[in-house]
């Protein structure tokens, strides 16, 4: 799952890697849901695809 940091924080799970505030990055659902319930990040959305028009 993506998330996106909402809160600067210490990563334990990564060998103690600063996570800045706007950092996007892949994690397990099941480590998204601890650091969501914590505060610290929030569900990355999807970006949207950039497709060229044959116009």
């Amino acid at each position: 799952m993506k998330v996106r940091v909402i809160r600067q924080f210490n990563d334990k799970t990564e060998g103690f890697i600063t996570r800045p505030v706007n950092e996007t990055y892949e994690c397990s659902d099941e480590r998204a849901e601890q650091l969501i319930s914590g505060g610290f990040v929030e569900p990355a959305p999807d970006k949207p695809r950039k497709t060229k028009s044959a116009d």
